[in-house]
């Protein structure tokens, strides 16, 4: 768009010309660090085609290296707590919102930078923690994996914590529209009529008119709230915009919440495996999600992430329980079932140790859905299981 006229006087601004083009999400970012509103001309409106840009900042920009600073065990106690703190914040927030109240975004702030600090120390710990839901609780619990889904992601791609704090932020929030949305239609068992698929997307347009209000929240959460349903190829809601439009931590988020609402059961739906899920975005990268941060979230995540439910060749069953980082495709597994898919008594391999052997019957077939074969891990972590 073509920037004619400020609400302010041109010289109280660092802008050098009075009148200029709006060609990126920085130049947006910069008008709105000045400015309440702008006008612009209609008739200098240009089409801009999409264009790639690098997450995380300018040409300075470094990717930082992450180093676990605790152990899973060691990180257990404290990752339970943020979660636990942050699951009653979650709820609490969006009852709020349907109330009609304000949201305290000075202890949103709190309690998901508890989480970034768990996330640096270790990020399987929390991730391992993250993976007990409850579809009755769906949309509260699906914005709070969304945002530790969205941090661990972050601490993959090199962010800084700033970064990283801000990122959760927006991630928390990216459905708080949803508040505004019909409960028969938020929970409704089976597929959606026009209507109300309709009325359901309106909820990126609530999200941000609901954090527009809020004092003291980064700017940049309404831009995702208002964004993480549009696509790169245009074909998204609500305003069909391309990738030029989309920002970098929007385009985290949306991946992000994709992968979590596949992987979890839903009033409507029972949950895809990891890979499937995995598998639909490497699907659609390139038209409805950022191409190269595709490929690093499959990287992320990994083939057979931690809590994966996998059946091995010779029929078993079980719970990958480790991640061997040299040989990704060869996890630690909890073996839970026998050929005939019948309990036993339970025990871990190591499939590292068969790397040398490709042709071994222990290396995994296929993975599965959480509950396949009534094994589902979140009776596991209640029970105590944790990641080796």
């Amino acid at each position: 768009m073509f920037v004619s006229e400020l609400d302010r006087p041109w010289t109280e601004t660092p802008f050098i010309l009075q009148g200029f083009e709006i060609r990126s999400v920085e130049d947006i970012e910069e008008i709105a660090a000045h400015c309440e509103y702008v006008y612009v001309d209609n008739a200098e409106h240009v089409f801009l085609a999409p264009v790639e840009r690098s997450t995380g900042g300018g040409k300075a920009a470094r990717k930082r290296t992450f180093v676990n600073k605790t152990s899973n065990r060691q990180e257990k106690a404290r990752a339970s707590a943020a979660l636990s703190n942050a699951r009653k914040l979650t709820s609490s927030f969006m009852d709020d919102v349907r109330l009609g109240k304000s949201i305290n975004v000075k202890e949103i702030k709190l309690t998901v930078s508890e989480c970034v600090q768990s996330i640096l120390r270790n990020p399987d710990a929390m991730m391992w923690m993250s993976k007990i839901k409850d579809k009755d609780s769906y949309t509260s619990q699906h914005s709070l994996n969304v945002c530790i889904l969205a941090i661990n992601f972050g601490r993959h791609l090199g962010a800084p914590e700033d970064d990283l704090s801000k990122l959760g932020v927006s991630a928390l929030m990216h459905d708080i529209g949803k508040m505004r949305i019909p409960t028969d239609i938020l929970h409704k068992a089976g597929p959606l009529t026009a209507e109300e698929q309709a009325t359901f997307e309106k909820h990126p347009v609530y999200g941000r008119d609901i954090l527009l209000q809020q004092d003291g929240l980064y700017h940049g959460a309404v831009d995702v709230a208002y964004a993480h349903h549009e696509h790169i190829d245009g074909t998204g809601y609500p305003r069909k915009i391309k990738a030029a439009g989309i920002s970098d931590f929007t385009r985290i988020i949306s991946i992000c919440d994709q992968y979590d609402a596949l992987t979890s059961d839903r009033p409507s739906s029972n949950g895809k495996s990891s890979r499937a899920a995995l598998r639909y975005l490497y699907d659609n990268r390139g038209k409805k999600f950022d191409e190269r941060l595709v490929h690093h979230f499959i990287e992320c995540i990994g083939l057979y992430p931690a809590g994966s439910v996998v059946e091995l060749k010779n029929g078993c069953v079980g719970l990958v329980v480790g991640t061997n980082y040299r040989h990704r495709h060869l996890p630690k597994v909890l073996v839970l079932t026998d050929e005939n898919k019948k309990k036993q008594t339970e025990r871990i391999i190591n499939l590292g140790k068969l790397v040398d052997n490709p042709d071994s019957n222990l290396l995994i077939a296929r993975v599965l859905p959480n509950g396949s074969h009534d094994i589902r891990l979140e009776e596991y972590i209640e029970k105590g299981l944790m990641l080796d």
